[in-house]
């Protein structure tokens, strides 16, 4: 908002004014301040909520499973590919406090996507989404929040 300000002739009223002189003390950031990027703009955090709906719609499509339903083999593939792509550039800035959890759930997509094929075990395709094991691990990222 204030970048399209600023492109239209507009400013924010409480910033040095343009005119400031570039040796008075208001139009220098002091010379310790380095800018420090925020977790919330780290790729996993920018990331999150997309990769969090990409999750959630694996797990619908294998919940289709455990209710007898036909499974779209290819759809699923293509879901837990996304999860996975999503996965390899948020793993780096996960926090510490979900990087287990994240590292669960991606290792769990790729082992039920393996066996998603025709004459596949359904529990094989199951298990490892809503399995016990790591159940704590999808509910953990699924409510997770930056900030």
């Amino acid at each position: 908002m204030v970048a399209a300000l600023m492109v239209t002739g507009c400013s924010d009223p409480s910033a040095p004014s343009a005119s400031a002189s570039p040796t008075s003390p208001a139009a220098q950031p002091p010379a310790t301040t380095a800018p420090t990027p925020s977790r919330a703009s780290s790729a996993f955090c920018l990331d999150l909520s997309t990769f969090q709906v990409a999750m959630l719609s694996y797990q619908a499509d294998v919940g289709k499973a455990l209710q007898n339903q036909p499974l779209d083999f290819a759809e699923a593939r293509r879901k837990a590919a996304l999860i996975a792509d999503y996965g390899k550039r948020m793993r780096g800035s996960a926090p510490p406090d979900i990087a287990r959890h994240f590292t669960t759930v991606l290792d769990a997509v790729a082992t039920s996507a393996r066996a998603v094929k025709p004459g596949g075990s359904a529990r094989a395709v199951v298990e490892p989404v809503y399995g016990k094991r790591n159940r704590a691990a999808f509910d953990a990222v699924q409510k997770y929040e930056c900030h």
